[in-house]
């Protein structure tokens, strides 16, 4: 198993003889460490090409690991080009919820004007 270290501290552990993809290792890692509180809110990660270059990856496999952090709320990223952890996952990675706890109702003149099909209706 090959162990990296980046200099700026972040630890990222790769495997790459594992069927995991290694963008998939990036993000696990990365997840961990901020879940765990070691990388806390505002503190800025590597550049993608640095931290490629460190663990000895393509920008790309780095690349694609944070922008699945971004969209689960963990990363934010600044024009510019750099990025930082943020408060956490977001409200809608956290837990899906219905915006309405009812079904909305359809009005009669509606479905009397032909506009609904209700022949599926019981």
């Amino acid at each position: 198993m090959d162990k990296t270290r980046t200099n700026s501290g972040v630890l990222v552990v790769l495997d790459h003889g594992a069927r995991i993809p290694l963008h998939r290792q990036i993000e696990i890692s990365l997840r961990d460490s901020i879940r765990a509180g070691r990388l806390p809110r505002g503190s800025s990660l590597p550049p993608s090409r640095v931290l490629a270059a460190d663990l000895g990856v393509s920008r790309g496999v780095v690349v694609e690991a944070y922008q699945q952090l971004t969209s689960e709320g963990y990363l934010a990223s600044r024009a510019g080009g750099y990025t930082q952890v943020s408060a956490g996952p977001s409200q809608a990675a956290a837990g899906l919820r219905l915006a309405r706890k009812t079904p909305p109702r359809i009005a009669r003149s509606q479905a009397a004007r032909g506009k609904l099909d209700t022949s599926a209706r019981p």
